[in-house]
């Protein structure tokens, strides 16, 4: 495959007949839709046939003894090498490899087949490769990943916004059930009191309501709302929709950060996050104690933290840390239990690009810490 005839003749072929094959195999890879490429055993190109050097606007003349690793992007170099060793390591065996090449209309991805062609004795002759252009399969290829990624990004905020719904506003009718139940045959202080935490716990449901509406309202996108929250202002605003849960068991919470500390976050998940932590908390207060809970923030790098801490029973983490925020993984056999609490918060704080993480104690305490990553509205 050079300027000279290609030898594909038997001895006994005649010079017309040689002459005819020469021309009919010279057609086939001069003329076709194929790069058809030699280089010699030091990767130096020695042939390139017509379509190749057209379609990469390439004159032999300037690059007939040139490496042909300068027309492959340095980032599958290493690709090209290896599969040229496991060429020489089994010579007369194909071995199939994609790589990148530079062209005028930006970088496209080829598909080549390396071969290591050698003599009757069996040396090494020359590297022959033969490719074709892949470029708008690999595009098919990213655009399915793409789709199987957004597909799996929806699945995950159908899952976060099915546990919203059973889950906070479950927790706001308990509340407004316990504040129905308490009022019943209470005197006229006792019932206008109910009546207000009535009316809070009602402005907390249609809170969420709206925040899970704001979630509807994005679905076919990528990207959750962001919105500036007063954190304090948003933790106390839980709290009052399930007061009677923490007035029940004489809960104390403390909190060591200034109150107009605030966050650029979804306010649907940054609710869910924290009611959460305060259920969880609630679930698994020690019975010898009174429950603490202690909450602070603080700035780490690109991140805003939010520590919740609380004296409730613990977990042990030598044998559970691996599963603490799996799905369905209980570890008190608590009856309510359902072991789906911490693996929604690890979902929606990871679908926020943040994480969580967690220290515990058995019997003392545990702190989760969760990272809001730095952002503006």
């Amino acid at each position: 495959m050079n300027n000279d005839s290609l030898n594909t003749s038997s001895e006994s072929s005649t010079p017309g007949d040689i002459q005819s094959e020469d021309n009919y195999y010279r057609s086939i890879i001069e003329n076709n839709s194929f790069y058809v490429i030699r280089t010699d055993l030091e990767g130096n190109y020695s042939y390139m046939n017509p379509f190749f050097c057209q379609q990469f606007r390439l004159k032999p003349a300037d690059w007939i003894g040139r490496p042909s690793i300068d027309l492959i992007i340095p980032a599958d170099h290493q690709a090209c090498i290896e599969t040229v060793q496991q060429c020489f390591m089994t010579p007369g065996q194909s071995h199939w490899v994609i790589l990148r090449k530079p062209h005028h209309s930006g970088i496209v991805s080829t598909q080549w087949e390396f071969k290591v062609v050698s003599d009757d004795a069996g040396i090494p002759l020359h590297l022959l490769c033969i490719g074709h252009d892949i470029t708008s399969l690999v595009m098919r290829q990213q655009e399915l990943q793409t789709l199987v990624e957004v597909t799996a990004d929806q699945n995950k905020k159908l899952l976060n916004f099915t546990y919203i719904i059973s889950h906070n506003i479950r927790s706001h009718v308990a509340n407004i059930i316990g504040i129905i139940e308490l009022n019943d045959g209470g005197s006229p202080e006792e019932k206008e009191m109910g009546w207000t935490m009535m009316k809070k716990s009602i402005a907390g449901l249609d809170t969420t309501i709206h925040n899970l509406n704001d979630v509807i309202n994005i679905q076919t996108n990528l990207n959750l709302p962001i919105k500036k929250v007063y954190i304090r202002e948003e933790i106390e605003k839980i709290i009052e929709s399930i007061r009677v849960l923490f007035e029940k068991d004489n809960t104390t919470i403390s909190y060591d950060f200034d109150e107009p500390e605030f966050l650029f976050t979804n306010p649907a998940y940054l609710e869910s996050i924290i009611l959460n932590l305060l259920t969880n908390a609630l679930k698994y207060k020690s019975t010898n104690r009174a429950l603490e809970i202690k909450l602070a923030m603080y700035t780490e790098k690109q991140y805003q933290v939010l520590v919740f801490t609380d004296n409730g029973i613990g977990i042990d983490l030598d044998q559970n840390r691996d599963k603490v925020f799996g799905m369905y993984k209980t570890f008190h056999g608590n009856a309510d239990a359902k072991g789906m609490g911490l693996f929604i918060i690890k979902n929606q704080i990871e679908a926020l690009a943040g994480k969580i993480e967690i220290e515990s104690e058995v019997d003392k305490f545990t702190t989760f810490k969760v990272f809001f990553p730095l952002q503006t509205e």
